[in-house]
């Protein structure tokens, strides 16, 4: 995102962004990731990674039936799951359930099965082998106290309205909400805890008659309980994964719209529009709400229809830090509600989560940017056809060169994010991806993608991986994309590039040869806008950059005096005499390494003191620590420059155990992330 205008000489300047964000103050800020950054990944974290997902078996179908007491000592509930085995022989269902929730009873046709909970492993034995194919359902009662779980220490929330505030403390009603994301679901209810395994589900929920529930799809109805207690049915339509099953309880104030939009043939022009928020928050709601109707016109525009057709769609205060694209029944915390509409990208980004995410949902973890980068884009494309181009290019610098100054080097891999959640990489350079792609697709073939990908039969409202994507961008692009692809997701390689220009080569009024060298050591695709100047006009182009080394003739209206090469700051480059970073950190060697440890090269440009965390493949800090006060060294790519050589030993941690981990090093503000894989 550095800019040169180019004469007889190449002048490099860098786009200035105020640290006050004065520049861009109409442009609103990226909606917050899904919890809160900081202070999450603790070493006390209990979260496990789930099993395998096939397991031998198949969920159909959840049916849930809570009873949500506001006493949280008092939760308890029941499950009919459906389930088909995946082969012959399977004789063992092996389920998800924390060990502080108890387990009553299983069974199956009425019988009682034998079964085994063991940590946050439910092993059910089953008295017969199931043959392939068969269907059979299981019935489970479990009860016991949800406890805060996993990266955002969520799962099944009991919190009440003002909690915590200084607002007025009479307000004591009780809030119950859920947040499972990413395998937090198994912390309040029995399930096959992995998002490539999707089902049928139905909810029932009995609370007190002052508490009103929401959940995903449709509302059934209504009925009577024990006096002074209803229990709300919903059920969805269109298979979940686990970590999107919700519910949301309070004395919520409810009203309605009718939202009509323009679709697609064949699609409903109405959709339902729904919302849940405190009494208190009503009067702010109805204003920060008001945009829903207009944001759900621009998403069909942008990926085609509504993908929950025939239901309808629920926006839900819930007394949390973050937000949460529960399908059919958006989680939006307290602080959205101001009467002031500042939040309405998250409003958006949410929304867009229907299409990306909850339709289209990553079959691995590890594709999570499938999610967060294409709901931040939306935001981007949001602003930008409500403010108009300047905005749009603002709040790109906002995530890209004001997130990082270095382009996101130091944060990791953006298809093995590290952890996977939260992490502002998935959700920032996952958004500059597909801002560059359209750069070098052009508008008309990127926006066909994004609709074509968002409604591929073959996809919705199943599992996709990145693959899927790769393969439908390279049939609009019409070639194969793996110097794009492979170095955005696989490095954090960003082009730099070595430009030269000739006015008028050869003589031809009006042309100018461009001479465009990518530098580094992993080349990619890459587009460059450029300007061409002349005395009475300007036109703009954009460059492909498909080869390491490449030549481009361009022609004025008039004769050229000039050429600006990225005028915006849009492209995702540097030239070649940009700064060098402030660190930068290489190895480790041997990596996989043994008991005896490994090694890692750091280069810095000024004496620092370097701080290490280590996290584990669950995102726990595990260890904190590192190098401590090193010298300058000089720039990473200079002969002269002599790395400071740090070896890690895994004596340096208690109980470090055989895995993946990440090595975060930070200093003075920059980081640089390494993954590292001990075995013994």
């Amino acid at each position: 995102m550095r800019t040169a205008r180019i004469t007889t000489t190449i002048f490099i300047f860098l786009l200035a962004l105020s640290s006050g964000r004065s520049a861009v103050a109409k442009v609103p800020e990226p909606a917050p990731c899904h919890g809160p950054p900081g202070h999450l990944f603790t070493k006390d974290d209990p979260t496990p990674s789930p099993p395998a997902h096939d397991r031998g078996y198949d969920v159909l179908s959840y049916d849930l039936d809570l009873y949500l007491d506001p006493n949280p000592t008092n939760y308890n509930g029941q499950l009919i799951m459906g389930v088909q085995s995946l082969g012959p022989n399977l004789n063992v269902i092996h389920l998800d359930l924390v060990s502080n929730l108890e387990c009553l009873s299983v069974a199956s046709n009425g019988a009682p099965l034998f079964f085994e909970h063991n940590g946050d492993s439910l092993l059910v034995s089953l008295p017969e082998p199931w043959a392939e194919a068969q269907i059979e359902t299981l019935t489970i009662a479990w009860q016991g106290r949800p406890i805060p779980h996993g990266s955002f220490r969520a799962g099944l929330m009991y919190r009440l309205h003002h909690a915590g505030t200084l607002e007025d403390p009479s307000d004591d009603m009780p809030v119950i909400a859920s947040v499972s994301e990413t395998w937090s679901a198994h912390s309040w209810w029995p399930c096959k805890d992995h998002p490539a395994d999707k089902a049928l589900v139905s909810l029932s929920a009995t609370v007190p008659d002052t508490l009103s529930v929401v959940s995903n799809g449709s509302l059934l109805g209504i009925s009577p309980a024990q006096t002074g207690w209803r229990t709300y049915h919903w059920r969805e339509t269109y298979p979940l994964p686990t970590y999107l099953v919700s519910v949301a309880a309070s004395n919520y104030s409810h009203w309605s719209e009718t939202c009509q939009v323009s679709v697609p043939s064949g699609a409903a022009p109405w959709i339902d529009l729904g919302f849940h928020v405190f009494p208190h928050d009503r009067p702010d709601g109805e204003i920060d709400l008001a945009v829903t109707c207009e944001a759900m016109q621009f998403m069909t525009d942008l990926a085609g229809a509504y993908p929950y057709q025939g239901e309808k769609y629920d926006q839900v205060e819930i007394k949390w830090a973050g937000a949460m694209e529960h399908p059919t029944a958006t989680s939006l915390p307290t602080l959205f509600f101001t009467g002031t509409g500042q939040f309405e990208t998250l409003l958006v980004h949410e929304l867009s989560h229907h299409w990306f995410g909850n339709s289209l949902t990553p079959a691995l973890w590890q594709d999570i940017w499938l999610n967060e980068g294409f709901a931040r884009y939306c935001e981007a494309l949001w602003i930008e056809q409500r403010q108009g181009r300047s905005a749009y290019v603002e709040f790109m610098h906002l995530i890209g060169l004001d997130y990082n100054e270095d382009l996101f080097v130091g944060d990791g891999l953006l298809g093995d994010p590290d952890p996977i959640l939260p992490n502002l990489l998935v959700y920032n350079k996952g958004a500059w991806l597909l801002h560059s792609l359209r750069l070098l697709l052009g508008d008309d073939d990127f926006f066909s993608l994004l609709k074509a990908y968002a409604n591929d039969p073959a996809l919705v409202h199943g599992q996709v991986v990145t693959a899927d994507f790769i393969q439908l961008a390279e049939m609009y692009a019409g070639r194969s994309l793996h110097h794009f692809f492979n170095p955005w997701l696989h490095t954090e390689t960003v082009a730099k590039i070595h430009a030269e220009v000739s006015l008028h080569p050869q003589g031809e009024t009006g042309a100018v040869r461009l001479t465009f060298q990518q530098l580094q050591d992993v080349w990619l695709d890459v587009a460059i806008p450029v300007t061409v100047h002349c005395a009475d006009n300007q036109s703009v182009q954009i460059l492909s950059m498909t080869q390491r080394s490449q030549e481009f003739y361009l022609r004025g209206e008039c004769a050229v005096d000039s050429v600006t090469v990225d005028p915006e700051g849009v492209a995702f480059m540097e030239l070649a005499d940009a700064g060098a970073r402030f660190l930068e950190v290489a190895g480790p060697y041997p990596n996989p390494f043994l008991s005896l440890g490994t090694e890692f090269q750091i280069h810095l440009l000024g004496s620092s003191d370097i701080r290490l965390k280590i996290f584990d493949a669950r995102g726990r800090q595990v260890h904190q620590g590192g190098p401590g006060l090193l010298d300058a060294t000089g720039p990473a790519h200079e002969a002269e420059s002599t790395p400071h050589h740090w070896h890690f030993s895994p004596n340096q941690v208690d109980g470090f155990p055989a895995g993946v981990y990440w090595f975060e090093f930070r200093a003075q503000g920059h980081r640089a992330v390494k993954k590292v894989t001990f075995v013994h």
